[in-house]
């Protein structure tokens, strides 16, 4: 099921549309609306002013899966240990 998804103006670092918006301002031009593929691989090395941060290079399914399990690990820890994104904002 899905949620939609509206705008935070007051809090653009927690907004999911800002944050969208700022990862495909730092893909290439090349990768803007593609619908084959969502997460670009990182570039090695970036500063924060580079004008792209991301290739146009698709991370694989494999990679995607290592992502979120590791999210999801860093989650069950922050759930144990009593704390939660939220508390620590």
């Amino acid at each position: 099921m899905y949620e939609e998804q509206i705008e935070d103006p007051e809090n653009p670092l927690r907004c999911p549309i800002k944050l969208y918006d700022f990862y495909l301002f730092k893909c290439p031009q090349s990768v803007k609306g593609r619908s084959d593929a969502y997460y670009m691989t990182p570039e090695p090395v970036v500063a924060p002013n580079s004008p792209m941060w991301y290739s146009s290079q698709p991370l694989s399914s494999k990679q995607v899966e290592q992502m979120l399990a590791r999210i999801i690990v860093v989650r069950e820890i922050q759930e144990i240990i009593g704390t939660s994104p939220e508390s620590l904002s």
